[in-house]
């Protein structure tokens, strides 16, 4: 400590007072700032060369199946990645749980997701006409598909992603995403930002990201299909009795004239039961749901009393993403519901989700490449407007409708094992008639 009698606190002697050995106070504050204004032009000149600083490589926004996959696909080929989801998980998801085996056969970590959750597999599939007179039956002698607790499922693909090297930002909604020239940014409920290069929107079908980035403001009311479903718990001793010792998916096609179809899907230790319908049709569907119910139950597939009154809403952009241009903004990419990408015939969003992310995947890692000079001859937002044509080349032959009149058709499921394989064959698949 410099004591009142120092030589160095005398006027003009000391360090900073007017003598010859002391800075003058003007000249001190005229030297910070030439070093202040030195540290930001320097500064300046990094980030023009290097690029405005970034939190991720990718933000991804909704930790769903598509958004799970797209960071569990991007962090596993060494981009770093922020996972983003408002819920916690695991959380709640009504679903009828359908995991189709394409996406099984495809995805081995989707594979390994519906084992270590337990996803119950099925080889058979039960056609009811809609009065349900009628019935016909699909065999395969390999599994076809699986139905998941999509609580379970959910939760170990966003721990794939986890696996993968992927951060989770789970609990904090996304109020809006920013878009530049070069970076795009996430900003969470209470003023958080997280920055990335590139960002996936894959928070469902009311995406924030698609609305926030200018992409579409809503779906129109002819791409939505609206579902009511309850999930019921069932032992195994129920199970047997209503589906037997190998079990079967359950379809109503038409029921009750309606365009769209009733199931019953048993899962490992519960049933799903469900109708689906297009907008025009919506203010019949408690209606119908309730006579699914009683059907469900006089067929024998469930006890009385199950459990079936208080169901749940869903909402599905079935085949939206066929009429849809705009997956691909400023640095943003859409996936899954936000994109549209569920079948138009059956509402089926899984496969499509991660097939979807897996497309979108490939494209943001050559845009990255891209953006820091990895790949020339290219820019990032080129690299990026090829998901529009990519994925049509691969995946919307299983979104789109059967390209022949089903109407017509439909009836003779029921009096015809070739039509009933063909038709079966379509719904799990996607393949055409």
């Amino acid at each position: 400590m410099i004591n009142a009698k120092s030589p160095l606190r005398g006027k003009g002697k000391g360090i900073g007072g007017d003598g010859h050995r002391g800075a003058p106070p003007a000249f001190a504050k005229r030297t910070f700032i030439i070093y202040h204004l030195s540290f930001v032009i320097l500064a300046s000149f990094i980030i023009l060369a290097t690029g405005p600083l970034m939190d991720y490589d990718v933000i991804v926004v909704g930790a769903g199946p598509s958004g799970a996959s797209a960071a569990r696909f991007l962090a596993e080929a060494g981009a770093s990645v922020a996972l983003i989801d408002a819920a916690k998980f695991p959380r709640h998801k009504p679903c009828a749980g359908w995991l189709n085996g394409l996406a099984v056969r495809q995805f081995a970590f989707v594979d390994a997701a519906r084992r270590r959750t337990g996803a119950a597999p099925f080889k058979r599939l039960v056609f009811h006409s809609p009065d349900l007179e009628q019935e016909a039956e699909f065999k395969s002698r390999a599994h076809v598909g699986y139905v998941t607790d999509r609580d379970a499922f959910d939760h170990a693909l966003v721990q794939a992603a986890r696996d993968a090297g992927a951060k989770t930002v789970l609990g904090k909604a996304v109020t809006r995403v920013e878009t530049g020239e070069r970076q795009a940014t996430a900003v969470l409920a209470g003023g958080r930002r997280l920055a990335g290069r590139l960002l996936v929107g894959a928070d469902g079908v009311h995406s924030t990201v698609a609305t926030s980035a200018g992409l579409r403001p809503r779906w129109s009311p002819g791409q939505l299909v609206y579902t009511l479903s309850p999930t019921v718990a069932l032992t195994a001793r129920q199970k047997t009795a209503g589906f037997g010792a190998r079990p079967a998916i359950h379809v109503a096609p038409g029921f009750g004239g309606a365009m769209g179809y009733a199931w019953a899907f048993p899962g490992r230790r519960h049933v799903n039961v469900g109708v689906g319908v297009r907008t025009d049709e919506v203010q019949r569907l408690r209606t119908l749901f309730a006579d699914w119910v009683g059907a469900v139950e006089r067929l024998g597939l469930l006890p009385a009393k199950a459990g079936l009154d208080d169901p749940e809403g869903c909402v599905i952009p079935a085949g939206a993403a066929v009429e849809f241009e705009n997956h691909v903004g400023k640095r943003v990419v859409l996936v899954g519901d936000a994109g549209g990408f569920a079948s138009a015939a059956t509402g089926e969003g899984l496969y499509p989700a991660i097939a979807s992310a897996r497309v979108a995947a490939d494209c943001l890692l050559a845009a990255l490449e891209a953006d820091t000079g990895q790949r020339r001859g290219t820019t990032c937002q080129d690299e990026l407007l090829k998901f529009r044509t990519l994925w049509r080349r691969r995946i919307a032959a299983h979104l789109q409708m059967p390209n022949v009149n089903v109407t017509f058709l439909l009836p003779l499921i029921y009096t015809n094992q070739e039509i009933c394989d063909r038709f079966a064959r379509a719904f799990l698949f996607g393949e055409n008639l």
